[in-house]
């Protein structure tokens, strides 16, 4: 075992995967597994639209979120809203104004973690892309267990028993938080350990993009 697979070990992240240039279709795509967990994204853009449709300050971010079972939910909805306010955080938007980005999402297999691994392999299609960023950004997801321990990365048996649940992102340039939210009642205790827990891990994200973008350095 090397020291990056010890690294994964102790933040009990699971193994990512990921090819870009996956659609031939599209501006940037990437297919982004992680553990049993995978994504496909592809990105359009930036494309003329409707001018009822355009910002005169910015690019108009759309995001489209298809569920494996291909009917769309209330929660699919709720997860295109997350991971659209969490890519105009890194998108130069004002570089296209009265233009058109759209981010199409197809989960593949849900087996915990899906959201995170819809943002990060969002993040990949999007520098496949070429469009100008002001930072990338990693996702990384918590619960609180049964018994009050922190796991990262949970399996989806994990999530579905879980007594919390915890969603981080961070940008590259300071790892500040950029979205965050909770599902269930969490002390601050509990909270802040497990934001700095996902803080510390993101550094694996982050490490893994960079892997990517070398490996692809020639073709992106």
């Amino acid at each position: 075992m090397g020291q990056k697979d010890d690294i994964y070990q102790k933040f009990q992240l699971r193994p990512m995967k990921c090819e870009l240039n996956f659609l031939s279709r599209s501006d940037g795509s990437a297919i982004l597994s992680q553990g049993e967990t995978v994504v496909t994204v592809s990105v359009n853009g930036p494309l003329d639209i409707k001018t009822t449709s355009q910002s005169i300050e910015k690019a108009t971010l759309e995001i489209l979120f298809s569920s494996k079972g291909g009917k769309p939910s209330v929660a699919d909805r709720f997860k295109e809203n997350v991971i659209r306010q969490t890519c105009e955080t890194a998108i130069l938007g004002c570089l296209y104004p009265r233009t058109g980005i759209t981010i199409t999402i197809q989960e593949l297999e849900d087996y915990g973690g899906l959201l995170s691994c819809a943002i990060n392999c969002a993040c990949l299609a999007l520098l496949n892309s070429g469009i100008s960023l002001h930072h990338v950004v990693a996702a990384v997801s918590c619960i609180v267990d049964e018994t009050g321990n922190i796991v990262l990365e949970p399996s989806y048996q994990q999530v579905q028993s879980a007594t919390t649940k915890l969603y981080f992102v961070f940008d590259s340039r300071d790892k500040n938080l950029v979205t965050g939210f909770t599902e269930g009642a969490v002390g601050e205790d509990m909270y802040l350990e497990a934001l700095e827990k996902c803080r510390a891990a993101s550094d694996l994200v982050f490490d893994f993009y960079r892997d990517v973008v070398r490996k692809y350095s020639d073709v992106i």
